[in-house]
């Protein structure tokens, strides 16, 4: 009798001690792996925040102000000064690189705003689509990828991965060791900022760095 006693006994300090572990195990989860999955959610939230950044994509390319062909773009220029800089090229893509993301993720181009600034003030291009840039204007010129084999999907949606080269033609060309001031300003993001000089010798095409 009291070996089945003593049996009983420690079948339920068995189950008992159980019961703690799994209520231990429980307010470990709650301590612990909650906080962890928000964390991963908010991580993960982050990252998608962090390819809307633009940032250059290589160097700035600069053109003596002509008219014609101003490297990959046609311009109409009744007046030009070729002894000073007329143009911009800027290569600009997301700050991540990433093999997925969500769809939708991106910058909109084709909805920003784009101010040149210079020894005259700020000046607020137009956005053009033409086949032929007038003063002041700006416009996507060539869309691209930064993996080999593969180019932009044809929208104005700079997703992951993708490079697009913006030409930046303000109304007055800017005299030798100028300095100027890019900005792209897309809703919703933050803004893009970049700020060269103009060499001190023009020449037809010049690397601005």
């Amino acid at each position: 009798m009291k070996d089945r006693q003593d049996g009983e006994i420690a079948q339920e300090a068995a189950i008992a001690i159980l019961i703690a572990v799994i209520l231990i195990s429980l307010a470990g989860y709650s301590l612990f792996i909650a906080p962890g999955n928000a964390l991963g959610i908010s991580a993960r939230a982050g990252m998608t925040r962090a390819t809307d950044r633009l940032v250059t994509a290589g160097d700035l390319t600069g053109y003596a102000d002509g008219t014609g062909m101003l490297g990959p773009v046609r311009v109409d220029n009744p007046s030009p000064a070729p002894g000073r800089l007329g143009a911009v090229l800027v290569p600009i893509r997301l700050a991540s690189l990433r093999l997925s993301w969500e769809a939708g993720t991106g910058a909109d181009i084709g909805n920003a705003t784009v101010i040149f600034s210079g020894p005259g003030g700020d000046e607020t291009l137009r956005g053009s689509s033409g086949p032929v840039l007038r003063k002041p204007a700006w416009a996507i010129v060539r869309k691209g990828s930064v993996l080999p084999g593969q180019s932009g999907n044809g929208d104005n949606l700079l997703e992951p991965n993708e490079i697009f080269v913006l030409f930046a033609y303000p109304s007055q060309p800017l005299p030798p060791g100028a300095g100027f001031t890019i900005r792209v300003l897309v809703p919703g993001e933050n803004p893009f900022v970049v700020s060269r000089r103009v060499p001190d010798s023009i020449s037809s095409t010049m690397d601005l760095g």
